[in-house]
């Protein structure tokens, strides 16, 4: 016969077992996942060291800014989402060839809002900063003018490397990650 105190370190000792279980399966789950899971190459797929390409050299008239959005895998911890959009760019073509790109960032040094074009220059709407049609500051809370933005033309494709820049402050200082 069993006693009552014995039936009841038995159903302790399941139910302890059960709560364990509960967390030790799927912990074991993700790590076997995440083990398992491809990994990413050195850079991303179809770029050369963090170039993406954002247009064609031919959709960019002279002295028409054209804004184009980053595409690109977006790598948080261990979680990869591919084609995010990663920013936001104004692409300014000076003249004929290449060597005349400029590529801004449309992210507002001053809080982060995002950058219009208007036919005086570039306007931040969220707290009226001005800036000239090269991105300099003009006027407006921005500390500093439109940061700059790697680009370059290969084959034809306009490509960047974009970067974030830490918000608020006049030294222009590039964000990891």
């Amino acid at each position: 016969m069993v006693d009552r105190r014995k039936a009841l370190k038995v159903v302790a000792g399941v139910a302890g077992a059960a709560a364990a279980g509960a967390v030790v399966v799927p912990a074991v789950a993700v790590v076997g996942a995440a083990a398992n899971a491809p990994r990413l190459p050195g850079r991303p797929p179809g770029s050369d060291d963090g170039w993406r390409t954002v247009a064609r050299w031919e959709q960019l008239a002279v002295g028409t800014p054209l804004q184009a959005h980053v595409i690109g895998a977006e790598v948080d911890a261990w979680n990869v989402s591919p084609d995010r959009r990663l920013g936001t760019v104004w692409l300014l073509r000076g003249g004929d060839g290449p060597e005349t790109l400029r590529a801004l960032s449309a992210v507002c040094p001053h809080l982060g809002c995002l950058i219009d074009h208007t036919e005086r220059g570039f306007v931040c709407p969220c707290h009226n900063s001005d800036f000239s049609a090269r991105g300099a500051a003009l006027r407006g809370p921005s500390p500093r003018s439109m940061d700059p933005i790697e680009a370059r033309v290969r084959d034809g494709r306009v490509e960047v490397r974009w970067a974030r820049f830490r918000l608020g402050g006049a030294e222009r200082i590039r964000e990891e990650g």
